[in-house]
Formats: C-alpha cells, sequence, structure tokens
C-alpha cells in the first residue's frame, strides 16, 4: 500500500532561520495571515480577539524580523518597525512629511462681520494652542508612518467607568469645562476586542468597535484613529487593523540604496589594486611553508606609500597597477537615493537636502507638486479628525456646536517679496475702484484686511473709517476763485 504524501507545511516567518542559513528565498505570497502578537498586557488575561482562531503567532512581537531581512508581504511586527525608526533613511522623511502637514496648519472659517462668531473663533484658536492639537496631530503623523496606526485618545474628567461606552458628541456627554486634553498613543499599546465580519453593508464592517488600551476596553468613539494608508479587509486583522507603514513600503528601496552605498564606499577605498610580479616557484622552492614568499609581500606592503622605496628584482619582478574607473559611482548612488524619495514622494531637497544640478536646473516645480499633494492629503487623513477635535473643544468651550464654524487647511505655497507686492498692490487697486464706483463701502473692505491674516492690517478697527483726504486740486480752485474776488 502507497503511502499518502505528506501534506506541506505553511511557512511562518520562524523560517527566516533559512534565509540566514543560505537556504532558498522565502516568497512573501505563501505566508498564512495570522492575528499579530503584542506586548504582555494590551489584550487582558484570558482575552481572546473576536475571530481569533487560536493560532496567535506569525506576525509581530515576539516572532519580529531579527537580521532585517525585509518587511516583504506581510506585517513584520512593530518592535522591527521601532528598529527601522532609528535610521535616519526612514526618520527622515516621516518628520517631513509630518512637519509639512501640520506647518501651516489650518484655520476656522465662520460669517464675516459676526462679532459673536469672530469672538468664538478667537477663543477656540486659543484653545487649540493650549491643547497643543497642532503638536498632536504632528506627532501622531509620525506614528502613523512610522507604524501605520496611531491614536488620540480623548481625555475627560471621571471617564474612567465610562471608557467603554460611546462618545456621543454632546453637552450631556462633554459638558462644558470637561475636557482634560487629548493624549497620542502608539499603535502596540492598542488592540482591537470586537468588529464586525458579517455582514459588508454595515458601516462597522471589518471597522473595530471596541478597543484594548493595554487591557482597559475602550469604546472606538473615545479613540480618534489615524490611519492614512490602509489595507484590504482581508488583512486587516493581521495588521492589528492599522495601515502600512511608510517604513515598510521603503524598505526595498532603502535596502538597494544602503547597499550601493557601502559597495561604492569599498570601491572607493580600494580602486587602486597593486600587482606584483615575482618568481613565485623560486620562493616557495627555497623555502616549502613559503616563509619567504609572504615575507616578501610583508615587505612591499609596509613599504606601499609615496615615502617609502620599493626595490625589484629588474629580472624576476614586475610592478602593475589596476585602477577601477570612477566616472559614473555618483549617478549610480544618485539614482539609488532617487529611488526612495519616489516611494515617500517627497522632492530630494526635501527629503535629503540635495538640490538639482545642471543648466537651469530648478525645484521649484517639484516643490508646488509636493505642496499640491501635502494639501490634498491634509484633507484627506486630517479632515474629518479635525472637525471631530473641532466640535469636542466647542462643547467644552460653549456647551453647544456652532454650525457656522468651520475649518479649512491653509495651502503651504506662500507669496513673498515681489510676488506679494504685485498682488497686494492689485488688491489695493480693485478696491479703491469698487468703493468710487459704489459697488462696496470702505467698511466692507476694512473688513477684508482684518479679515485677512497675510494683508498686514488684520488689527484694523473695522468701524473707525478716517476721513478720505482732501482733494488737492478742489484747494486750487478754491484759491484761485478767491483771487478773482
Amino acid at each position: 500500500m502507497k503511502r499518502a504524501p505528506a501534506k506541506k507545511k505553511a511557512m511562518t516567518i520562524s523560517d527566516s532561520a533559512l534565509m540566514r542559513a543560505g537556504q532558498r528565498p522565502i516568497e512573501p505570497q505563501r505566508r498564512r495571515l495570522e492575528l499579530p502578537r503584542l506586548p504582555p498586557g494590551v489584550l487582558p488575561k484570558g482575552a481572546k480577539m473576536a475571530m481569533d482562531d487560536g493560532a496567535n503567532s506569525a506576525f509581530g512581537w515576539s516572532n519580529a524580523m531579527a537580521g532585517g531581512i525585509g518587511c516583504g508581504l506581510y506585517f513584520p511586527g512593530y518592535p522591527y518597525l521601532a528598529e527601522l525608526a532609528q535610521r535616519a533613511e526612514y526618520r527622515s522623511p516621516v518628520e517631513t512629511i509630518a512637519e509639512e502637514m501640520t506647518r501651516n496648519w489650518l484655520k476656522f472659517t465662520g460669517t464675516s462681520g459676526d462679532k459673536q462668531l469672530a469672538e468664538k473663533i478667537k477663543l477656540l484658536e486659543q484653545d487649540m494652542t493650549d491643547f497643543g492639537i497642532q503638536d498632536k496631530f504632528r506627532r501622531a503623523t509620525e506614528l502613523d508612518g512610522y507604524f501605520g496606526m496611531a491614536k488620540l485618545f480623548v481625555r475627560l474628567k471621571n471617564d474612567e467607568a465610562a471608557r467603554d461606552t460611546p462618545l456621543i458628541l454632546d453637552s450631556k456627554t462633554i459638558p462644558r469645562g470637561s475636557l482634560m486634553g487629548f493624549k497620542v498613543i502608539e499603535a502596540m499599546w492598542v488592540t482591537p476586542n470586537v468588529w464586525n465580519a458579517v455582514d459588508p453593508t454595515a458601516d462597522d464592517f471589518y471597522r473595530p468597535t471596541m478597543w484594548y488600551v493595554l487591557g482597559k476596553p475602550t469604546h472606538s468613539s473615545r479613540l480618534i484613529n489615524f490611519v492614512s494608508r490602509e489595507v484590504p479587509d482581508l488583512l486587516k486583522p493581521s495588521y492589528n487593523f492599522g495601515g502600512i507603514s511608510l517604513s515598510q513600503m521603503m524598505e526595498g528601496y532603502v535596502n538597494q540604496w544602503l547597499r550601493t552605498k557601502n559597495s561604492v564606499a569599498d570601491l572607493i577605498h580600494n580602486f587602486s589594486i597593486i600587482a606584483l610580479s615575482t618568481d613565485m616557484q623560486a620562493l616557495l622552492a627555497a623555502d616549502e611553508g613559503g616563509k619567504d614568499l609572504f615575507a616578501r609581500v610583508e615587505m612591499f606592503i609596509k613599504n606601499r606609500d609615496n615615502k617609502g622605496l620599493m626595490t625589484l628584482n629588474k629580472d624576476s619582478e614586475e610592478l602593475t597597477q589596476i585602477a577601477v574607473p570612477l566616472g559614473t559611482l555618483d549617478a549610480l548612488q544618485a539614482q539609488a537615493q532617487e529611488h526612495m524619495s519616489a516611494v515617500s514622494r517627497l522632492p530630494l531637497v526635501k527629503a535629503f537636502g540635495i538640490t538639482p544640478s545642471g543648466l537651469n536646473a530648478s525645484s521649484e516645480e517639484e516643490i508646488i507638486v509636493f505642496y499640491d499633494h501635502i494639501h490634498a492629503r491634509q484633507e484627506i487623513q486630517y479632515g474629518a479628525n479635525a472637525r471631530t477635535v473641532l466640535q469636542i473643544l466647542q462643547l467644552n468651550r460653549f456647551g453647544e456646536i456652532d454650525p457656522a464654524i468651520g475649518i479649512e487647511f491653509t495651502p503651504l505655497r506662500e507669496l513673498d517679496g515681489e510676488a506679494l507686492g504685485r498682488v497686494r498692490k492689485g488688491d489695493a487697486e480693485l478696491a479703491a475702484t469698487l468703493i468710487q464706483n459704489g459697488v462696496i463701502a470702505p467698511e466692507e473692505e476694512r473688513q477684508r484686511l482684518a479679515d485677512d491674516p497675510n494683508s498686514g492690517y488684520n488689527n484694523l478697527v473695522v468701524e473707525d473709517v478716517p476721513d478720505p483726504p482732501e482733494d488737492p486740486t478742489d484747494q486750487e480752485t478754491q484759491g484761485g476763485d478767491g483771487d478773482e474776488d
């Protein structure tokens, strides 16, 4: 009776030992998708994640990719991603994007000319500063770049007993003065408890409604979510319901860059090889152990510099220098560096401080495209989260939400110098024409200047309109009539 063939065992992350032992590389698409293993205490003792099959291994805490063979098409674990965050090649793009996303930040919008609304906006702007919202959004963006997810926890007075209940944006759940602040939480300290994996038409399908924050059940409405690169539903459990980090996306390109950089450095260090042609047979015959040959080589190495003198046997020895051409190494190294920049969509001058070279070379167009990309990402990543924070601040400050107050993100492109002067001159001439023709009143133009933070006149008192200057032609006419009398 023939024996049935053994069933092939699915590969796991532990097979990384084969890679280090020189065996054939593992194909990432053949890996099992399993729940991540997290630090002790994140998941309460005895508790299981929803849909957990008990095979809590493979992707994370204890089986991180030690040795750095690469992320591939699977979640490598938070410890390994934390190790990557120590390298400048990963850290610089993440920090640059986070800084640019929050540099010009946002501004409040409302009905122009409404004094009461303007006072509310000033108070909310102060609350934004007092609670450090801009800095917390920047930090959350950095963690999203390193780990693929970050959480912003809403801290309220006496909310310990209510953390597992929904946070409804209402004055009954967020009374005036109840906001303690916001806390940024790294992805490795949270894990989902319950999610809907049954009804794809539901809003909470593969969106956890309850999380554990270091063992404490917390409703998802109390955790403002930062995930800029979501994965398909099939992969969400294995990614701890986070997303793909920028570090993971860049790793293949960074590894190629590091390999190229080291190869270029080694080549420059050893670009010139000295070859000594000698009668090795004679040297070896004189001494069976080869001592004379090695003594000859050692003498050659010790005297190898510009001040040394090398003596050769003109009949049996010849000295040759073999040099490797270095003319194209800079282009090869620059190309490997550009590939890293392509993944993060950062211009070279922003990512690495490298300016383009050559006749009429400029980074201006690349900077404009980058600023447009960042401005679009601000609305996609920050829009819903910033509006939620705005509503919480309004409830904490006023006890109600004013729908007339909104937000918009300030474009990163700023006019300066001559270009800004031309724009201001054009605006002034247009305003003067509209006022003279009776289209608008002087108070309306003063209001526009006061509302524009870049006008240079944003401290104007709108109602205090100065008297118009006297027309010199009228004075001359009046003076002439007086002489005739």
